[in-house]
């Protein structure tokens, strides 16, 4: 083992105690998207599912405030966004206020997709969530939260 001090310990834990957060972070992430391929055979991502549940709340929204809702930024909405218009999922149609500003609606097809993926999007979750309690799954939410710079849950 390296007896730099200032060395951050990116390395799973076995054999040797402690390692980073961000090994730690990085390790969940792999281990997420582990779990949505296994459960979700749509070919859809979770940010794909995401948008439609939230246009399945909004009905129509402008894209700025989709990508705040479903958590992703301006570059990976713009392709996600076209790539799942251009499938028939989404209408994109430009705001007649604002000729700047983009609204997007969840297609009839995108609704028959997002009723397909309900349960298997909850399959992925209760996997991910395999040998926490209740107590475990909330402390990790809020904790995520708050990693991610988003408002607490109620």
């Amino acid at each position: 083992m390296s007896q730099n001090p200032d060395l951050i310990l990116a390395a799973p834990l076995w054999p040797h105690g402690d390692c980073s957060l961000m090994h730690l972070v990085r390790r969940a992430g792999q281990h997420s998207t582990f779990c949505w391929s296994q459960c979700v055979d749509t070919g859809l991502s979770a940010v794909q599912y995401a948008i439609l549940v939230v246009l399945a709340e909004e009905s129509a929204c402008d894209q700025q405030t989709l990508g705040q809702r479903a958590g992703f930024d301006k570059a990976t909405g713009t392709y996600v966004i076209d790539r799942m218009n251009k499938s028939g999922l989404l209408n994109v149609v430009t705001d007649v206020n604002n000729r700047r500003r983009k609204l997007v609606s969840m297609t009839a097809e995108g609704e028959v997709m997002l009723n397909r993926m309900i349960e298997q999007a909850k399959s992925a979750e209760k996997m991910i969530t395999t040998g926490l309690d209740s107590q475990d799954i909330a402390d990790l939410k809020r904790l995520l939260s708050k990693l991610g710079g988003l408002q607490e849950p109620e």
